[in-house]
């Protein structure tokens, strides 16, 4: 039976009832049609070349850490070509203070982050800080500004006092450029903390791990960067480790950060001998805690979970394989790292049920509702919104700030994506007509094959532009996004740049798109 067709109804309660990552699961386990994924003999793990990674199971290292103190983070990061060591192999890559993975930079909320960026790369590039609800204008948080080559800017981005806690990212977000640098090594993690201080007492001084999810491909000697192909058979690190390994104690409660902080493929979590009880979705904490043997992230996407082995053993994080649809990619099975639980079983807690209150958006008066179209060429070399290719000098959707707005987003291709926007989370309330339960507000959402997604967000503390697109940075580079701006009327600015008064980010460089997908 089709799991998209309702045939009685319990069928259709269930449905209706069901959350939005069961019905991607779906998506992403076929083909997109309800038809099973033809598999790709050529990724399977054999395939890959494990001797180029010799120094594997290694205790996990994570990146180095950078903290706010009296109110403030003042750093500086160079951006520049350099040799890292990704599991015993020397490669080259694109990197933020010499690392596959950058610094975690971790503030609170009312914090002042303040950058200075040395780019050293001999090409224009800038920062973005991913998830946060700050102004687009001037120096904190515009990727319609750019850092140009062998140039030093600064970035300051005051950090609201209202910032959720949670799991953040940063990278750069050059248009033409986002994937080939981000491929190549440029993301890394933001923590916003308090989350420890919304859970029970006894809970309160968990352990605490991030794990960064990050693949890389090799040719030579250096990361591939130019003619990426997302579909190849590619090596899937956590911080820049191959299958490293943790070390906790029966029982324990352990906190887990999850970001997937790479350029284009998915990550389908699957956990031996646990569950994952999300607490946290794209920087937001859940108003329902609430539990899944598996979870997926597309780029970009990110969950805090918590997670206990109630049995001494070894427990494996796995990646599951998937396909993206027939028009996208296929990607085997992989261990991602080894959990080994050992120890005398430390007393049980009661997990907590809520972070948080519950979003209402669904509740709320809609002052205007917006349908919009994801398609692509059938060569999957060009990628668009409403038939257009991003154009970073027109405005696409003009919005009144305090304004609350449905969207309603189509995905009309035989692949999956996913919608992000900048500067405001939203509420998913609707997945091709049956209501979507939101558990907290967010920032990414899966667009399922051919289905319709709404949601709900309110455009509230600044004005500016910002944009919305596929995280998919392929897909965002090859046209798949647009530009928003909110003003103080709802009336249409001459700039999408608003008042920033920055430079014209750069083109595309004519690259070539990975192949279509075999049918």
């Amino acid at each position: 039976m089709d799991p998209r067709t309702p045939t009685s109804p319990t069928v259709v309660r269930r449905a209706a009832a069901a959350a939005l990552l069961t019905l991607v699961l779906v998506a992403s386990a076929c083909g997109g049609d309800g038809s099973p994924a033809p598999p790709k003999a050529a990724l399977t793990t054999a395939a890959l070349d494990w001797r180029a990674f010799p120094d594997r199971g290694r205790p996990l290292r994570e990146p180095p850490v950078r903290r706010s103190r009296h109110g403030l983070l003042r750093a500086t990061l160079t951006v520049a070509d350099r040799v890292v060591d990704v599991a015993g192999t020397p490669v080259r890559a694109k990197t933020y203070d010499g690392g596959f993975v950058g610094p975690t930079l971790h503030v609170r909320p009312g914090d002042t982050l303040e950058l200075r960026v040395v780019n050293r790369l001999g090409e224009p590039t800038n920062l973005h800080e991913d998830g946060f609800h700050v102004s687009p204008i001037g120096i904190a948080d515009s990727v319609l500004r750019t850092i140009p080559a062998d140039s030093t800017d600064a970035v300051r981005v005051r950090i609201p006092a209202t910032m959720a806690p949670g799991t953040y990212w940063y990278h750069p977000h050059v248009h033409g450029l986002v994937e080939e640098q981000v491929f190549s090594g440029l993301s890394g993690v933001i923590i916003v903390e308090g989350l420890h201080a919304r859970l029970p007492p006894a809970l309160r001084h968990v352990p605490d791990h991030l794990f960064a999810l990050k693949d890389l491909q090799v040719r030579g000697d250096a990361i591939v960067g130019r003619h990426i192909d997302s579909g190849a058979p590619t090596t899937r690190t956590v911080g820049g480790q191959l299958q490293p390994v943790l070390g906790v104690r029966t029982n324990r409660v352990q906190l887990l950060r999850l970001a997937n902080v790479g350029a284009d493929i998915w990550y389908r979590l699957a956990l031996d001998g646990a569950t994952f009880r999300v607490i946290a979705e794209d920087g937001n904490p859940v108003g329902r805690v609430w539990q899944a043997s598996r979870l997926l992230l597309p780029p970009g996407k990110r969950f805090d979970v918590l997670v206990r082995w109630p049995h001494p053993g070894t427990y494996r994080l796995r990646t599951l394989a998937m396909s993206t649809g027939p028009a996208g990619d296929s990607y085997p099975r992989a261990t991602l790292a080894t959990i080994r639980v050992a120890g005398a079983p430390v007393p049980t807690h009661r997990l907590p049920r809520s972070l948080g209150p519950e979003p209402h958006l669904d509740r709320a008066k809609v002052d205007r509702v917006r349908h919009m179209t994801f398609g692509e060429n059938g060569a999957g070399t060009r990628y668009f919104i409403d038939g257009r290719p991003f154009d970073a000098r027109r405005v696409d959707q003009v919005v009144r700030l305090g304004a609350t707005e449905e969207w309603v987003i189509h995905n009309a291709t035989r692949e999956l994506h996913a919608f992000h926007i900048h500067g405001d989370d939203f509420q998913v309330v609707a997945v091709d007509g049956w209501p979507h339960h939101a558990r907290s507000l967010q920032d990414t959402v899966v667009l399922p094959v051919g289905r319709t997604v709404r949601i709900r967000l309110r455009f509230r503390g600044f004005t500016g532009a910002f944009v919305y697109h596929c995280t998919i940075l392929a897909h965002e580079d090859a046209g798949m996004m647009g530009v928003v701006a909110v003003t103080r009327d709802g009336r249409r600015t001459a700039d999408p740049r608003g008042r920033a008064g920055t430079r014209e980010p750069p083109g595309g460089r004519g690259r070539t798109r990975r192949r279509p997908a075999a049918a």
